[in-house]
């Protein structure tokens, strides 16, 4: 996507275009009215008086304060610079994009009071490239991170432009942009809702579609070079338990193994595989379930209103209630069970990479090195996807159980959704290693059986490795491959070639 608009549907394509691939942002006429008309009645409200949370109250534990009119914009602002809380190394610059889209996504929902004219600068930060800098630790699930976001539209802060990290006003000034002043309301939007759970769970998830895909074409490629049979992934026993995710991984399989010579040959080898081969559509078809309903999840939240106070349309007027759209537990439970479906994935992919280096099961030469009297092969990468596996087993611990009171006792429940979305970010990284070192294998096994004797898809993903990658006839530096291959999974360029093969991998 080169443009996306707001105003209608929100999808997870859409994030993943803005924040990773730089996709301009534009408001419809719809997206613009439904905003103007709900800011129209926080005006109202902040005219009256009432109290109403956020608008004329003090925050948090000074909720049972009121604000006099004049010193509302003084509030605001005092808000995002008392939460400018985060600490230690950056967040990632696509994470950023992604949580200031999805600021746009939620407070553009038409029950928040956001200004236009505040969203048309948050919108010009992403289309301007410039990115605030913003620390990724110390959050409960909200607030802090976003309020660093917040001090670059108010000039505050410190921002990436062309290059440079500047102040906050000075990157506004450089690309021909000037500060907000906010008004009733936006220093509160700003740090609630779910927005960096959210935004971080989005890119996680979009990866995790990649990789789960990729999951199957490293499995099935391993599956041909370890003398493997289609028999467990025969239809009639996908049948008789029908999981839609194992039935779909039993087809991919087949169908990436489609036309192969040497499936054909070893169909009736053992009577029986071992688990990590025959029971990958089990395995991976549980994976694809979690990955079904956190995306379920994260299409609603991307098209929710998570705002406190919200506003709504009434019989007699528009009204103001306060609840908690704000939580992040739906993202954040997500983002912990795709923490726990990549790390069982990954151990069913570490073991298979173990098989394939391990001539005692295999068939094939020693760390499938044809010299291995002086060379070590690829003895030593299965020790980084063993040790990457066993990080994985770390970050698969919970994170929303987890439970710090906060604000005074008025927040005495925490979600902790943060935490979980960012495990789930570095999840999907390490587990994208672990396919590159199976792929890597597969690829050196590939070498000892002759040429042209694997499926198309299989010769295609052979080609493609074989690009940025050689045989490897004598020891060699490891660790830049493992980046290459990895950056192949990253980019789909695996599943690209496999698909123009003739054969699409679903999940």
């Amino acid at each position: 996507m080169e443009f996306v608009t707001l105003g209608g549907r929100n999808s997870l394509e859409q994030v993943a275009a803005v924040a990773r691939y730089g996709a301009r942002v534009e408001f419809s006429e719809e997206y613009k009215d439904r905003v103007n008309a709900c800011r129209a009645h926080v005006e109202r409200f902040s005219r009256e008086g009432k109290a109403i949370y956020g608008i004329t109250t003090g925050l948090g534990d000074n909720c049972r304060k009121f604000i006099p009119e004049e010193e509302r914009v003084k509030i605001q602002r005092n808000h995002i610079l008392a939460h400018t809380v985060s600490v230690g190394e950056p967040l990632s610059e696509e994470g950023v994009r992604a949580m200031m889209f999805v600021m746009l996504l939620h407070f553009g929902s038409g029950h928040t009071g956001f200004r236009l004219e505040t969203l048309e600068l948050l919108k010009e930060l992403l289309n301007r490239n410039i990115t605030p800098r913003v620390p990724k630790h110390g959050s409960v699930g909200y607030i802090g991170l976003e309020a660093h976001i917040g001090m670059v539209l108010i000039g505050e802060g410190k921002a990436w432009y062309q290059g440079d990290l500047l102040t906050g006003g000075e990157a506004l000034r450089r690309a021909g942009l000037k500060p907000a002043v906010l008004g009733s309301k936006e220093g509160l939007t700003l740090v609630s809702g779910t927005t960096s759970v959210t935004a971080l769970a989005c890119m996680a998830y979009y990866d995790s579609i990649i990789l789960a895909k990729t999951a199957d074409v490293a499995g099935a490629f391993s599956l041909e070079m370890l003398k493997g049979t289609l028999k467990a992934m025969d239809e009639r026993l996908m049948q008789a338990r029908p999981h839609p995710g194992q039935m779909q991984t039993a087809a991919n399989i087949r169908n990436i193994l489609s036309g192969s010579q040497i499936a054909e040959k070893y169909r009736d080898y053992r009577v029986q595989d071992a688990l990590s081969l025959r029971c990958m559509p089990q395995l991976h078809g549980a994976v694809k379930k979690v990955l079904k309903d956190g995306l379920e999840s994260i299409e609603i939240e991307l098209n929710s209103s998570v705002d406190n106070p919200l506003i709504f349309e009434g019989e007699n007027g528009a009204e103001a209630l306060m609840g908690c759209n704000a939580d992040g537990t739906y993202l954040g439970m997500a983002s912990d069970f795709l923490c726990i479906a990549l790390a069982d994935m990954v151990k069913m992919a570490e073991r298979r990479t173990d098989r394939l280096v391990n001539r005692h099961i295999s068939e094939l030469p020693p760390f499938l090195n044809a010299s291995a009297d002086f060379n070590d092969g690829l003895m030593m990468i299965q020790y980084t996807a063993a040790g990457l596996a066993g990080e994985m087993r770390l970050l698969a611990h919970p994170a929303v159980v987890d439970n710090v009171p906060t604000c005074a006792n008025q927040e005495d429940y925490v979600n902790m959704g943060y935490n979980a979305a960012r495990k789930a970010c570095d999840a999907v990284e390490t587990a994208r290693y672990v396919l590159a070192i199976e792929l890597i294998c597969a690829a050196q096994a590939k070498e000892f059986y002759p040429a042209g004797q694997s499926s198309p898809a299989i010769e295609a993903v052979y080609g493609k490795i074989r690009e940025v990658m050689p045989c490897l006839k004598e020891d060699e530096a490891l660790e830049p491959y493992m980046e290459e291959v990895k950056r192949l999974i990253l980019e789909g360029e695996i599943l690209d070639v496999v698909r123009e093969s003739g054969v699409l991998v679903e999940i």
